[in-house]
């Protein structure tokens, strides 16, 4: 049984497992949890006697002495069944995106404004690995956009730093106009492709 309660376990982020009991009669539990970020998700549970869909937050599905049956737990049961092991997790995998105005290492307005969201985020990363790749649009030539995308880059890594993250702990890579999000021809100015990447793991 040891081997099925670790398979559970390994798709911890939607769901979680009860191991059984010892004894002729035990339970055996997988619970549907909800997406941190909103996002709908659902899990098939497939056994010799067939498969069932838990589409739903905190739906389960029990094995009881042998037998199955649909069930859902409350929330607060969940977290007073599982608070621990759920507690000891680490955080996801984090992206966001950052946007500049053109030429420069400024970000937008709204780019400030989201600074906020990405030191909330940032917390859930008490040891944080963060790789910031830099991004231009197609305005300039290519080494000058090379450039600048470097320090694009850089400058989103000082004020990591000024947050909280080490250094040590930052990559930052400078990707120029080789990886744009909206194509366009050479000499073009888009707000999308001017950016960098964060990505906390």
């Amino acid at each position: 049984m040891k081997v099925l309660f670790g398979l559970l376990i390994a798709v911890s982020l939607f769901g979680c497992a009860e191991p059984p009991k010892k004894g002729p009669t035990y339970t055996e539990r997988i619970t549907l949890l909800p997406n941190r970020d909103g996002r709908k998700s659902a899990v098939v549970v497939k056994r010799a006697t067939g498969e069932q869909e838990i589409a739903t937050p905190y739906g389960s599905v029990e094995l009881v002495g042998g037998k199955e049956h649909r069930t859902e737990l409350a929330k607060e049961q969940v977290e007073q069944r599982y608070g621990e092991m759920l507690g000891s997790q680490p955080a996801r995998p984090f992206t966001y995106t950052l946007y500049f105005t053109t030429g420069t290492t400024e970000l937008t307005a709204q780019s400030r404004q989201s600074l906020n969201e990405v030191r909330q985020k940032i917390k859930g990363f008490p040891a944080a690995q963060v790789s910031v790749i830099g991004h231009t649009d197609r305005v300039g030539s290519v080494e000058s956009n090379d450039a600048l995308s470097l320090k694009r880059a850089a400058a989103i890594r000082d004020l990591l730093v000024q947050i909280g993250i080490a250094r040590g702990a930052i990559e930052i890579v400078g990707r120029g106009e080789r990886e744009t999000i909206v194509q366009t021809a050479d000499g073009i100015a888009e707000e999308r492709n001017r950016r960098v990447e964060i990505k906390l793991r």
